[in-house]
């Protein structure tokens, strides 16, 4: 078999499930209506290049953009809330998967940031401390949330040919 990374396979909405079921250790009720859902509404619509019974599988960023989805609803956050914040980290996430470690996403409730912690920790602490100090601000980290959905993916889904 050859090894394919995440990042270059596209997945069927059962096997996104898969994924996500897995993230949420189960406790999670992740039904194929939520993600058609989520498609119809466009909060995340599969933007796989290959289709399997006439529909388009979902990337790996469409995976990685409903993992976060689902740990922000987990936290009691509204889903609806964060469509700018798909359009913003859909358009990084190529950066973001070649180091994805230390890469953190922070917002003061209007602007969003991704902020490397190490390379950028001055940036980090402007967004912490500038001018809306004392303003709720809030930090995720989004690189290890790409460790866990690789680590998931490599566990429960078979590798591609």
């Amino acid at each position: 078999m050859n090894n394919v990374r995440p990042i270059e396979r596209e997945y069927t909405a059962k096997e996104v499930q898969t994924i996500l079921r897995a993230l949420t250790g189960n406790q999670e009720k992740i039904g194929l209506a939520l993600l058609n859902y989520y498609a119809r509404t466009d909060l995340v619509v599969a933007t796989g290049k290959s289709k399997q019974r006439g529909r388009p599988k979902y990337s790996y960023a469409d995976v990685v953009l409903l993992s976060w989805l689902f740990r922000m609803k987990r936290e009691g956050l509204p889903v609806n809330r964060f469509r700018r914040g798909i359009a913003y980290l859909r358009k990084k996430l190529p950066r973001i998967y070649e180091s994805p470690k230390d890469v953190v996403l922070l917002t003061d409730g209007k602007s969003l940031f991704l902020k490397h912690k190490v390379e950028e920790r001055k940036d980090i602490a402007e967004v912490l401390t500038g001018p809306r100090s004392g303003q709720y601000v809030w930090a995720y980290s989004i690189g290890s949330l790409i460790e866990e959905v690789d680590k998931v993916i490599d566990s429960q889904l078979p590798q591609a040919a």
